[in-house]
């Protein structure tokens, strides 16, 4: 079976973050995620049902403080992989990698062993690194930004000659020194596993467009040209390297009967149980309590952050995000990966109320059309 990253649907879905405490919500709000095996068991099967084509893993190490600790509970982004994909059948399903934290040679090496257990639904993943705090826990060299970039090439360019070579070779990089090195069994996946990235500095954009087949964007949702432009510009860098990839973005969901009412419930866990020293301590972390920012830039940074780590704001009845997903797709969005305070109590509703409107309008094929 072809790997569902590259069906047909116009847009493609997927569900993200379920191995973290609190999910993608900095809240203290009744229901939020409280990430057990046997709830991210359920909700891995109830979506891959559904035809949605992805379960991504956040890579988390450390939490972010505040009352709520958030993402301070996580599963290990591989092993997780390996247990969702042996209870699943048609779901593409990541690994999130920090680079810097697991040498090439054995994240071949698990990476294959996952993409056999899972028939070919594998995928990486792959971050080049940002989050000190954890990296200190690892004793693990912290590199300046754009040497990290340089760190991940040479880490993606030795695992695809591990995945694709078949005889053993010598390898001499900046950062990598092997003899006789050898991996088997290969990927199931001709001639490798899918690879997804989120650079969004010049310097990531780049790295993207040459190694990933899917850019990770955080839409800077300034205007909806702009959002266009920024995703226009990460095509075009691929194109011009006689690549493609596709753009997905991550959207947090509030799903309700009325506008109103999802956007009540959208204050509730936001602003009233939001978990603002955890979203300040992020912002730290990123850079972006800088003084140089407007307040109500900031303020608008630290609502989307508390509402789903930054992501993209799906808001209203059923009618309403289809038509914004419509939007989404009009600027060249193929993908988007979801999450919710809730997750298997809001992904049925999504499942029962949002994904047959996908189809009315032509963004989904029935998902017993696609999957043969």
């Amino acid at each position: 079976m072809e790997n569902q990253l590259f069906n047909n649907n116009i847009m493609k879905l997927g569900v993200m973050a379920f191995n973290c405490s609190h999910g993608s919500t900095v809240t203290t709000a009744d229901g939020v995620w409280p990430m057990t095996w046997s709830d991210n068991a359920a909700l891995a099967k109830m979506v891959d049902k559904s035809g949605m084509e992805v379960l991504l893993p956040v890579g988390r190490w450390k939490g972010y403080g505040g009352e709520t600790n958030f993402n301070n509970s996580t599963f290990e982004s591989f092993t997780w992989a390996s247990g969702i994909s042996a209870i699943t059948e048609n779901c593409t399903v990541f690994a999130t990698v920090h680079a810097p934290l697991i040498h090439p040679v054995a994240a071949a090496k698990m990476a294959a062993t996952i993409d056999h257990i899972s028939n070919g639904r594998f995928a990486i993943n792959l971050v080049a690194g940002w989050f000190k705090n954890e990296f200190e826990m690892f004793d693990n060299t912290w590199r300046e930004h754009g040497q990290r970039y340089e760190y991940a090439s040479e880490w993606i360019e030795l695992v695809k000659r591990l995945w694709t070579e078949e005889n053993e070779f010598d390898f001499h990089g900046d950062f990598f020194q092997g003899k006789d090195l050898w991996s088997q069994p290969k990927p199931v996946q001709k001639p490798r596993p899918p690879i997804m990235n989120a650079g969004s500095s010049s310097q990531g954009q780049l790295f993207s467009a040459t190694h990933a087949d899917m850019n990770f964007v955080m839409l800077r949702q300034k205007s909806e040209g702009s959002d266009k432009h920024q995703i226009q510009v990460l095509k075009t860098l691929a194109t011009n390297l006689e690549r493609r990839s596709q753009c997905w973005i991550h959207a947090y969901v509030v799903c309700r009967e009325t506008e109103k009412e999802a956007k009540d419930y959208l204050h509730h866990y936001v602003i009233e149980k939001g978990d603002n020293t955890a979203v300040n301590n992020m912002l730290d972390i990123f850079g972006l309590q800088s003084k140089t920012l407007e307040p109500e830039v900031l303020d608008n940074f630290k609502f989307h952050f508390k509402a789903g780590h930054g992501g993209y704001p799906l808001i209203g009845t059923p009618e309403q995000i289809v038509a914004d997903i419509q939007r989404l797709s009009k600027m060249g969005v193929n993908g988007i990966l979801l999450s919710w305070v809730d997750y298997l109590k809001e992904a049925q509703q999504w499942i029962e109320q949002v994904i047959p409107l996908m189809e009315q309008v032509g963004l989904r094929q029935p998902f017993q059309l696609y999957s043969k």
